[in-house]
């Protein structure tokens, strides 16, 4: 156990300060500026308040990324905006997955997302098993996993041989209208 706790670093989650620069020097290193400040104080207000921060920000900012304004190299308040913000990021991408698939497979999208869900509303960790159990046709269920794993709307793991699903971040539960709205309806 020494030999490999050596030159092991705990580090706690950041701070604002430590957020405003993950926002900001990535974009200076590239030559890129945000438009408006307020961009900025917003992602850092929806931050400040969300458990699993970093995840929520890597996937924003990649986001406002793939639609900054190049010829400005800014990152304007328009892209931001049309994101849904950090807090509709996640949302509006999940809209996009969704709008991609057959229709006939919202159903079971629906069937899935509801089983990840708790009673309480948070993330419940669901075995493959009790997924495959949603549907009789289990290939089915396998491919629109791995379809909304690859979509980054659910993560897998694979520990002690069965692996288990979960919606990626808990913004999806409370951002996500769709979703409220299946948890609604479901009434469970």
């Amino acid at each position: 156990m020494a030999e490999l706790s050596q030159g092991l670093v705990f580090l706690n989650a950041p701070g604002v300060d430590g957020l405003r620069d993950a926002i900001l020097q990535p974009a200076e290193m590239a030559g890129y500026r945000f438009e408006t400040p307020a961009i900025v104080d917003d992602m850092l207000k929806h931050l400040a308040s969300t458990s699993g921060a970093l995840p929520l920000l890597q996937f924003s900012a990649q986001k406002l990324w793939e639609n900054r304004d190049a010829a400005r190299k800014l990152l304007t308040q328009a892209a931001y905006q049309n994101l849904g913000g950090v807090a509709g990021a996640l949302a509006s991408h999940a809209d996009a997955v969704l709008a991609k698939l057959p229709g006939n497979a919202l159903p079971l999208v629906r069937s899935i997302f509801l089983r990840l869900v708790t009673p309480d509303r948070t993330r419940a960790i669901v075995s493959v098993d009790e997924l495959n159990d949603i549907n009789s046709n289990k290939a089915e269920v396998q491919s629109l996993l791995s379809t909304l794993v690859q979509a980054r709307l659910l993560v897998v793991q694979t520990g002690s041989g069965v692996a288990t699903y979960e919606i990626v971040h808990e913004s999806l539960l409370h951002s996500w209208p769709m979703l409220k709205r299946w948890l609604e309806e479901s009434g469970e």
